[in-house]
């Protein structure tokens, strides 16, 4: 998504995503995806991931490299990132990000990721493990470490202990979005303090009430009340 913006490629993407879910001109090809990947020699992340098959067609040389992840973790990572972000923007934002992020939010789980999140992931990696049959394939994960990575992509790998990469745009970002939920924990604790006192507070009346209509009736005082 960096490249997305860096390179002004909005647009384009915008462009893609018409013609998968809304049938608005021809289908990508090749020719159309070099106007956006040209210069590059792979690609990942959103929305790319999203365009399995067509990428997949228009580059029929490429490796393909599924990198899975636990479901939960998945869910939880998007929703401190992309779904988060989308929902703090202003409904009438005019951005070309803003724009695509709308777009395929709609077209990915249909503004409910809650709902259908978890299907679209599960859909997305039975789909790029079908189009991966007879070709380049390799499903990875990052706890399998440099080997079967390098030894797939034809390259040496880094010596033994050697650490790992590890590289994530949106560290600063997660950071304030726990902070906030955790502001939100808070306020919402205190609430159901308050609610319950209010609760407590209601019943002590309701039974003081009972208990004065009550002495009322026998022409008695209220042992709650002092004698005037």
């Amino acid at each position: 998504m960096r490249e997305v913006g860096k390179n002004k490629h909005q647009a384009l993407w915008i462009e893609a995503l018409n013609s998968k879910f809304e049938g608005v001109g021809d289908s990508w090809k090749r020719e159309d995806f070099e106007r956006i990947l040209a210069g590059f020699e792979g690609v990942a992340d959103y929305p790319a991931a999203i365009f399995p098959a067509e990428l997949i067609a228009a580059y029929p040389e490429a490796a393909i490299i599924l990198s899975v992840r636990s479901e939960d973790k998945w869910i939880k990572s998007m929703g401190s990132t992309l779904i988060h972000m989308q929902r703090r923007r202003a409904a009438d934002d005019p951005s070309p990000m803003a724009e695509l992020s709308r777009k395929y939010n709609h077209h990915c789980w249909g503004d409910d990721f809650e709902t259908t999140g978890r299907t679209f992931f599960q859909a997305h990696n039975k789909l790029v493990r079908e189009l991966g049959q007879g070709k380049r394939f390799l499903e990875w994960q990052p706890q399998d470490g440099w080997k079967p990575l390098c030894e797939f992509l034809g390259l040496q790998a880094p010596a033994e202990g050697a650490p790992f990469p590890r590289s994530d745009d949106w560290v600063e970002y997660k950071k304030m979005v726990e902070k906030e939920r955790a502001a939100e924990a808070k306020a919402s604790h205190h609430a159901s303090i308050i609610w319950i006192q209010c609760f407590d507070r209601h019943d002590q009346l309701c039974k003081t009430n009972g208990e004065t209509k009550k002495a009322e009736q026998n022409g008695q005082e209220h042992p709650g009340y002092g004698n005037s």
